[in-house]
């Protein structure tokens, strides 16, 4: 018989708590030696992990660690509420703001003025203007349009595309496989891969083009 089932046998045991006869709280030496098989065959399991993400914070910028199944989270640095779900724009709206550690598609068929868009990675297809700013890639496929304030860590254009940026757009590092006409500034190097061209002025720590790009406008280095 194990010492659960023999402590469940004794007469004298109840189910309700004990009073301490003693000022002091303590049980007497012989109840805690009875309820201590109770300890043991109870032992709580550890609970699982939880897998996290680092996320920049959008309100103060700073690094933090989320739940990669969070919708939502608060910073701990500056105590701001976090959107953290993926929005995929939809035509039909005029007005609009977009705040969230997630990332944001605007597919080809949307065009949109007085966007403002706040997230991790951004995709975009169609004609929107606004304030655009991407913590993570900004990727640019098919016809896309963008004018006003743009900025990214890092901008793709793909294959194919024939991409636009008004006035221009500044970004740390740039890949460009389609064509891109407008300015681009880049803190550190700008890429243009074969059938990549860019149209405009380029500033940048450095230009690499590899065989069959082009790129037709001035070129400034980013440290003058």
């Amino acid at each position: 018989m194990s010492d659960l089932q023999q402590a469940s046998a004794d007469p004298g045991y109840s189910v309700r708590p004990l009073e301490a006869p003693g000022a002091s709280g303590y049980l007497p030496q012989n109840e805690r030696r009875r309820r201590l098989p109770f300890a043991r065959e109870y032992v709580r399991e550890p609970l699982p992990e939880v897998p996290m993400r680092e996320v920049l914070c959008y309100e103060c910028g700073r690094s933090c660690q989320i739940p990669k199944a969070a919708l939502s989270a608060v910073c701990p640095h500056c105590f701001a509420h976090l959107n953290a779900v993926n929005i995929t724009v939809r035509p039909g709206t005029h007005h609009l703001q977009v705040r969230t550690l997630g990332d944001v598609k605007i597919p080809a068929s949307v065009e949109l003025s007085q966007l403002h868009v706040v997230c991790h990675n951004l995709a975009v297809a169609g004609c929107v203007k606004g304030s655009l700013r991407a913590m993570g890639t900004l990727t640019m496929q098919g016809h896309a349009e963008m004018e006003g304030q743009l900025s990214a860590s890092k901008l793709v254009v793909l294959g194919g595309a024939h991409a636009k940026v008004s006035p221009g757009i500044s970004v740390d590092e740039a890949e460009l496989s389609g064509c891109l006409t407008g300015r681009l500034h880049a803190k550190r190097e700008v890429r243009i891969h074969t059938h990549g061209k860019l149209i405009g002025h380029c500033k940048a720590a450095s230009l690499q083009l590899a065989h069959g790009a082009a790129h037709e406008g001035t070129w400034e280095s980013a440290t003058s």
